[in-house]
């Protein structure tokens, strides 16, 4: 029976290899394909990027509040009473799945406390920066950085980040506002119900492209930065759905009892903590991008006439 097992196993492994070999020479680029993927999955897996995810995921559940409060705020600046609507709040949520259903509502009351330019606004921007800064370390490290740090191009890190979290919420608003408006004139293309469906999947895959392009500490081409961005949108959206089915079925049957009223708290901080891992693949696509045209560069300085 052990026999019979191991050789439909090996006919089974035989069948793989020459199917593979089959798309290798049906499509020529699709070993270098796979050489990258594997290459990429390899220094994640080397990178241990799982446990500096789940010190992002740490720090970025710190920032969430800050960051959220400042949202709101900034939004109700410029729609007013409008940055508080039913549909506007969906947007924000489809963004961070899986919060507890009082947490927008909380960071609405606290956003409105806020008010003129004083102290409050700083407390609010330095508690932002506590998730920015474990990401920055992340991509450092990531970036092969954190040990050889003479090599880093871009300097004034507390200021860049700063920059970034300032850059990151004035564009989130200006797009959310805008899309909010937009939504509500008669004439669009898309019905309200889809502009709100579709604008967190393109303000994610901007912020993402954002965070990639001016958080780590060289000097990344926007190509680079989009294509990091782009893996990181498809997988969590993939990601999100896949959640959102074994949630479906675990808060009943588990998740009810274990956690009882925290359930949801606990799928967001559980989601969030995927969605940092994911992110970090997305870092290391781009991580990857950035050391093959470096290496060409290098090779073409020294005169190799095939780099």
């Amino acid at each position: 029976m052990i026999a019979v097992a191991r050789g439909h196993a090996k006919t089974v492994s035989n069948r793989l290899i020459k199917g593979w070999l089959w798309l290798n020479r049906t499509v020529p680029g699709l070993r270098r394909v796979g050489k990258f993927t594997w290459a990429v999955l390899r220094k994640y897996h080397h990178d241990d990027c799982l446990s500096y995810a789940a010190s992002v995921s740490f720090f970025l559940t710190i920032s969430l509040i800050p960051l959220s409060t400042l949202v709101f705020r900034l939004m109700s600046l410029v729609l007013g009473n409008g940055a508080y609507s039913q549909r506007l709040q969906h947007a924000i949520a489809e963004m961070y799945p899986y919060v507890p259903d009082n947490f927008i509502r909380e960071t609405i009351a606290q956003s409105k406390r806020v008010s003129g330019l004083g102290i409050s606004w700083i407390i609010l921007l330095l508690g932002a920066n506590w998730g920015v800064t474990q990401l920055d370390r992340s991509l450092a490290h990531i970036f092969g950085l954190r040990v050889k740090s003479q090599k880093q191009t871009r300097r004034l890190a507390f200021l860049r980040r700063l920059g970034v979290v300032l850059a990151g919420l004035i564009f989130l608003v200006i797009l959310l506002s805008a899309g909010f408006e937009w939504s509500l004139r008669r004439q669009a293309l898309f019905s309200p119900t889809l502009t709100i469906t579709l604008l967190p999947a393109l303000l994610g895959l901007l912020l993402t492209t954002m965070v990639l392009q001016h958080i780590p500490r060289r000097h990344v081409k926007f190509i680079h930065a989009f294509a990091g961005a782009l893996v990181t949108m498809l997988l969590w959206w993939g990601a999100k759905w896949i959640f959102g089915i074994y949630y479906a079925h675990a808060k009943e049957l588990t998740w009810g009892i274990l956690y009882g009223s925290l359930g949801s708290l606990m799928a967001a901080l559980l989601f969030l903590y995927y969605s940092c891992c994911i992110f970090l693949l997305g870092a290391e696509v781009t991580a990857a991008f950035y050391y093959r045209q470096e290496s060409a560069e290098h090779s073409r300085g020294h005169g190799d006439p095939n780099p």
